[in-house]
Formats: structure tokens, sequence, C-alpha cells
């Protein structure tokens, strides 16, 4: 049981595989250097062969064939006929001299096993063989021939040397593979630890990241951005019901009250009436607040970006601008747009809600600020953004109030007699959010400044 486990960890597999992968790479360069300096050794000896029956039959032309056959002889009786064979056989086949007798003429090279050159083979290793050529002389044939035994010895070296390489390779691929893997189980363990609480409902939980920005830490980032997204919206639910339940518990109960009047004590049918047409309009404002609300939830949930396209941020703000520049002179205030025609800021969106997002931000500045009020629009570029900015004369925002006015149905004290659910800059905030921009609050000195910064196209 505890093997099967092992085994199905992804990083015990992995050094599993590394290893494998290291023994097989050992295993081929030997196999290369093996097959490669048999090669290079097998030819050294055929030059060596050449060399030496090219100098006997020198000889032969030089000194004649009975010089040759004293030559021949005394190599034969040499310490080294254990590696090298030689056989001066006369024209007619008869046997002239050298250490081995039963080897017949035959053209090109050969090779012989010692076994069957019954001269030589108990005074060397019975594995060696010969490789020959046959030479003809002025009266006869020359067959002179060296053993392989340099190569048996060195592919002996070589295997053994595989042999401890391969296991000294594999024990030290397997150390660091398990190395390796005990960091990345460590790693997967803590990630397994962080989801298993967060599964509980443990919602503050993050995945601790080393710094050491490799897959695994971003995979980390990238689960502690979901969660923080998913805590942030969680936060809005509770939020929202709080708010809901605090900001439309009155407008009910005057609804209630209003038809209990209505059936109650109403004069006649004309007053019944217009107690019935107040609680439609109580009725279309709460309606209204519950779409707002979904409205919100499904731009938070990112249902619209597959509508994204490539568009450009000023001619959406110029549009805006001329729509409600009439709304605003109508409600004495001035409205000036500073955006030119001809500069473009490309970023990807979507344009009715870009349209809504600075609607509802203009709309807030012309219905929470006195007569008289300046307000403008602006556009420009910082860096790799494109920052727009609504803002107005008016009397501003409290320090304190600046974090809270996204909020949902959030309202400041003083605006709550002016019509309006509170949910306006909360989805002007979620639009934001899902072209990936941020939304500031500052001073504009006096009045405020509404700032949106998007990422570049």
């Amino acid at each position: 049981m505890i093997a099967n486990d092992l085994l199905k960890r992804t990083p015990v597999r992995l050094a599993g595989a590394f290893t494998l992968l290291f023994a097989v790479l050992v295993v081929a360069l030997v196999a290369v250097l093996y097959l490669t300096i048999g090669a290079e050794l097998a030819d050294n000896i055929r030059q060596r062969v050449e060399e030496t029956s090219n100098a006997l039959v020198a000889i032969d032309e030089e000194q004649g064939f009975n010089a040759l056959s004293a030559v021949v002889a005394n190599e034969a009786k040499s310490v080294r006929d254990f590696n090298s064979i030689f056989l001066l056989r006369r024209k007619d086949g008869a046997f002239q001299a050298g250490n081995v007798r039963n080897v017949s003429v035959f053209e090109g090279w050969g090779i012989l096993d010692r076994a069957w050159l019954p001269l030589v083979a108990s005074k060397g290793d019975p594995d060696d063989r010969f490789y020959v050529v046959w030479r003809p002389v002025s009266k006869g044939y020359l067959l002179v021939g060296w053993s392989n035994r340099q190569i048996r010895e060195v592919r002996r070296i070589f295997l053994h040397g595989l042999g401890w390489g391969l296991a000294t390779t594999i024990l030290l691929a397997i150390g660091f593979a398990a190395l390796l893997a005990r960091r990345a189980q460590q790693r997967i363990d803590v990630f397994a630890k962080t989801l298993e609480k967060l599964g509980q409902g443990d919602i503050g939980q993050r995945v601790p990241l080393t710094g050491s920005m490799d897959d695994l830490d971003h995979v980390a980032s990238q689960i502690n951005a979901t969660v923080d997204h998913l805590q942030k919206l969680i936060e809005n639910v509770n939020q929202a019901s709080s708010d809901i339940a605090h900001d439309l518990k009155k407008p009910i109960g005057r609804l209630r009250r209003r038809l209990e009047l209505a059936l109650q004590s109403a004069a006649d049918v004309q007053e019944f009436r217009d107690r019935i047409g107040e609680s439609l309009g109580d009725l279309d404002s709460i309606v209204e607040t519950f779409e707002a609300l979904l409205r919100i939830t499904q731009i938070e949930a990112g249902a619209r970006k597959v509508s994204f396209c490539e568009l450009d941020l000023g001619s959406v703000l110029v549009e805006v601008a001329d729509i409600y520049e009439p709304v605003a002179e109508e409600s004495g205030d001035r409205l000036v747009c500073s955006v030119r025609g001809d500069k473009e800021a490309k970023i990807h969106g979507d344009p009715e809600l870009l349209t809504q997002l600075f609607a509802n931000l203009i709309e807030n500045a012309i219905r929470h600020s006195p007569q008289g009020t300046d307000i403008g629009v602006d556009l420009f570029t910082r860096g790799e953004r494109h920052v727009a900015v609504v803002w107005d004369t008016g009397p501003g925002i409290p320090l304190e109030e600046r974090d809270k006015v996204f909020r949902r149905l959030y309202r400041l004290e003083k605006s709550r007699t002016t019509p309006g659910s509170g949910l306006g800059l909360s989805l002007a905030a979620a639009i934001a959010e899902l072209h990936g921009a941020t939304v500031t609050v500052d001073d504009n000195k006096p009045g405020v400044r509404v700032i949106v910064s998007f990422p570049k196209a």
C-alpha cells in the first residue's frame, strides 16, 4: 500500500522518469564510445599488420627469400608470438617458417580464432582472434596477423566502467531526484493543506510564496489571486445582504403602511388610487435596486467578456460627454470635455458597459453637486495605461468615506435625501474591474476626481 501511494505521487514519478533518462543516456554514451573505440583499435591493428607485412616484403625484395625465411623464423620464436602470427609458404604450398601451419592462402583480410592455431593456441588467451592478411613474395606467400587482445581489454574496461558508472549515476540520480521530489512534495502538501482549509470555509488562507518565481510560485500566485477575488465577492455579497436589509427595510415598511392605509382609511376611490400610485412608485424603486444588484453580479461574474473588442476609449468619453452636456446645463452645471478627438487610446472592452461606467460617474457628479458646479472629463496616457478622469468642483467626499463609496447601496449621509439607490458607483467599479482597470477617488480641491486607469490594448 505504501509503495502504491508513493508511485501515485507526481514528484516520485518524475524522479523515476529522470533516473531512467539518466541511465539511458549513460548507456547510450558508453555504447557509442564502445563501438567507436573498438572500430578505431581494429583499424590500428590492421595498420600494424600492414606495416609489418610491408617491412617483411621489403626484406624479400632486397635480400631474398632465404633472408625473409630467417627473419620470419626469428619473429615466430620471439615473445611476441603471443599476439602475432607469421607463416611463410613456398609456392607449392609447403611450410617454410612461422608459428602456425594450418592456414590456407586466401585473398583480402581474414579473422582467425586462436583455437584454430595449434602452435599458438596454448600461448595466449583462447578467446583471442587474429586479424590476418596474405602477401605474395618472390618464392611463395607470407601470412602476417595480430591478435585483438587490446580491443578486448579496452572493451572489458569499458564494460566494467559502465557497470560502476551506471550504478553511480543511478544512485546520484535517485538521490538528487528524491531531493527534488521531496521539495516538490512539500510544496504540493502546502497547496493541499491551504486548499483544504479554504474548502472548510477559512477564506483568509493563502498559499505562501517562496520568492523563487518558479512555476509553483506562479500557480500559487494564481490561486491566491482567485481566492482574493472570491473573498471579495463573498464580502460583497455579505455587505450587499446587510445593506439590502438595512436600506430596503424602510421603503418596504413604508410601502406596507401605505397599502394598509389605502385599504383601511381611503375616503374615496381617488384617494385610494393616489396611495396605490405612490406604492407603485416605491415598488419601482425597489425593483430598480434589485435589477442594478443583479447587473453588478453578472458583470462581476465576467459574463460580458465575450463581447470585448478593441476600441478607442477617447471616442467613448466624447460620446458620453456629448450626451450629458445638455443634462448638466439643465441642472445649472457646466460639463467640459478635454478629450482630443485625434488622440487614440486603444483598449479592449465592451463599449456599452464603458458608456454605462462613465455615464454613472457623470450622473453622480450632477446629482450630488449644487448648481453652478463645473464637471470635466479628461484622458491621458501614463506609461502602459490609459487614464480617464471625471472631476467636479462640488462639495467633495470626506477622506474617510472615499474607500466606502464603491460599496453596494452605500450612500453618504448628506446624499440620503437625493434620489438614487447607492449602486451607481458600485456598478462603475464592477465594470472597471471587468476591464482590468483600477478606480480611485482623489481630491480635486475643491470637489472630487474619479480616476479610472485602463491597461493598453
